[in-house]
């Protein structure tokens, strides 16, 4: 919170603070693994960007919004399977990465399980981005295949890369944007 901070050299005190603390915590907990941690990746100390809120809320820049537990992208409320918690309804689908990742995992995975043509018994599809992270290249994205009985793995794994490297490109996101303004998605 920005009154708590006197000038930027503070802030970037605090930040390095912060991150030393993460590492050293993450090296106590696994010290076997290889563990990177970064802090407000937003940031441009260069041009005097840093994450500093009055509030202490990242509503005050316009990511605000209160949704109820069934305002799932899919309208399922699905404890036993993979879902997001993010709400998508009222979100800018211009630049909201959670709304544009949701719908666009959902396409995907339909996609997939549909290209399979039987072969696939589940697909999900997840994607996480980073700040200041292209939208056609996100930090992480994960997609888990449950075959049919006596199917070539590798078959339908080429299915979900393909469908990845098409879905994934800035000329879908600009369709699936439109599609959005346009309420030809669903989004409940």
């Amino acid at each position: 919170v920005s009154k708590y901070i006197k000038d930027a050299s503070e802030y970037i005190s605090y930040t390095s603070q912060i991150k030393d603390a993460v590492l050293d915590l993450a090296s106590d907990i696994i010290p076997d693994r290889d563990v990177s941690c970064q802090i407000n990746v937003g940031d441009n100390i260069e041009k005097n960007i840093m994450f500093l809120t009055i509030t202490g809320t990242s509503a005050e820049a316009g990511d605000d919004g209160e949704v109820g537990r069934g305002n799932r992208s899919n309208g399922l409320i699905t404890p036993c399977r993979p879902m997001s918690l993010e709400a998508v309804c009222g979100k800018n689908p211009i630049n909201h990465v959670g709304k544009l990742y949701n719908v666009l995992s959902t396409e995907m995975a339909r996609e997939i399980f549909q290209q399979g043509q039987g072969d696939i018994a589940e697909t999900y599809v997840k994607l996480l981005s980073q700040i200041g992270r292209p939208i056609t290249d996100p930090w992480i994205a994960s997609i888990e295949l449950i075959p049919a009985e006596n199917v070539n793995f590798e078959s339908i794994k080429k299915i979900a890369n393909e469908a990845f490297d098409t879905m994934m490109t800035k000329e879908n996101f600009i369709d699936l944007r439109k599609r959005l303004i346009a309420g030809e998605v669903q989004v409940f």
